[in-house]
């Protein structure tokens, strides 16, 4: 994956065995010094001990630190955040985020981030849900805070249905200025174009989808003018 240029690898204590796996190939492959590596401590339920929680993360990854450790979906935000920074302060994690997935969460994080001094926020933000793009991401601008978007295809109609509504047109001819060849690319790059943006984790489970996803981080991206034309055109198309 690196070598097509990716470098983040986001997984969490709630994604089953994944962080299991992922220690498993990056000590397998030997290349852990090539990626970006964040996770999340659980996203529900009573976590009896913050640091357990936090080592058990770096037992499953296989590695001695995290470069991102964040809280999943707000979850027990305030009394897990001291734990946070205990840790970053010990060289655990390089940095310190929390994670949002739906705009009913907004408010609180907004809260949070007067509170604690984050590093990262983690949030949706796709052409079919531009609400982060409201409140969250210049937020994490005025706190010089790093963005990584999950859910880049996701909207109201889930990623299916984003794709489902662009599946039998042809790109714009707008498309070839980004050097987007994919409704993917068009759409991950309108996502990262964002100034605020740090990068996009789009999941997937099929190599073809991986290969076209990590297209979307080379050429060039949209300035202000065509992403106003991005959103312009994915407004007026049929719901």
């Amino acid at each position: 994956m690196s070598r097509l240029g990716g470098t983040v690898i986001d997984t969490a204590h709630a994604y089953g065995r994944s962080e299991e796996v992922i220690g498993d190939l990056l000590e397998e492959l030997g290349n852990r010094d090539e990626y970006f590596l964040a996770t999340k401590t659980p996203i529900r339920g009573d976590i009896p001990d913050v640091n357990v929680a936090i080592r058990t993360c770096l037992e499953r990854l296989r590695v001695s630190q995290l470069d991102l450790l964040q809280v999943h979906n707000l979850h027990e935000i305030d009394r897990q955040v001291p734990y946070f920074l205990a840790a970053r302060e010990a060289g655990l994690t390089r940095y310190i985020g929390a994670s949002v997935s739906s705009p009913q969460q907004y408010a609180d994080f907004i809260a949070a981030v007067r509170r604690h001094p984050f590093d990262f926020v983690q949030v949706n933000y796709s052409i079919d849900d531009r609400g982060a793009a409201e409140r969250i991401l210049p937020m994490a601008e005025d706190h010089g805070m790093a963005v990584l978007i999950n859910m880049p295809f996701g909207g109201r109609r889930g990623a299916a249905g984003v794709f489902a509504r662009v599946a039998d047109r042809p790109l714009p001819e707008w498309a070839a200025e980004i050097d987007a060849e994919s409704w993917a690319q068009v759409f991950l790059k309108y996502v990262v174009s964002h100034p605020a943006v740090t990068a996009a984790i789009p999941g997937t489970t099929r190599l073809r989808h991986l290969l076209d996803n990590q297209a979307a981080g080379r050429g060039r991206l949209p300035d202000e003018s065509l992403r106003r034309d991005i959103e312009r055109y994915w407004d007026a198309l049929p719901s």
